[in-house]
């Protein structure tokens, strides 16, 4: 079971990057976005929260097995968050690059309340960080979606 923990904790490989685990968990996000986009809604829920809780639990198994807190190389938050924002916005080649580029940005920038979810302990502060920086893309990706969809149906 710990091996499957540190499999799933580190995104299936993904965190295993030299350099920007986090962008390349992310990218495994779109990978599994892209090939779910077009199943029912039902199973991305599922999907997704199955991500979610799976994901507490393997970071919170992955800080215990070696001791470090919120470890660059745990991505499965990254992938979990990113993949909720396509449970409320149509994927689709410009959605999927503005999302991931709105996601990075608030990942990496950690507006406020962030910042301050990371300090949570456990796994639950591991993913929970994530899911606020994946709520703020998905409010600005969604605002552009119906802007563009709003302009364009007038022309």
């Amino acid at each position: 079971m710990d091996r499957f923990a540190k499999f799933l904790a580190l995104g299936f490989g993904s965190g295993l990057a030299p350099k920007a685990p986090g962008t390349f968990g992310t990218l495994a996000g779109v990978v599994i976005v892209v090939l779910t986009s077009q199943l029912p809604y039902f199973f991305n829920a599922a999907l997704f929260v199955l991500l979610l809780v799976s994901g507490v639990w393997a970071a919170d198994r992955y800080e215990k097995l070696t001791g470090k807190k919120d470890a660059s190389e745990v991505v499965i938050d990254e992938i979990a968050a990113y993949f909720m924002i396509y449970l409320f916005i149509p994927a689709n080649l410009i959605t999927v690059i503005i999302g991931f580029v709105l996601f990075r940005i608030f990942d990496i920038a950690k507006p406020y309340p962030i910042k301050k979810l990371e300090k949570i302990d456990g796994g639950l502060g591991v993913m929970a960080d994530d899911i606020m920086a994946g709520l703020y893309s998905t409010v600005i990706l969604g605002i552009l979606y119906l802007a563009y969809a709003s302009f364009f149906s007038h022309i």
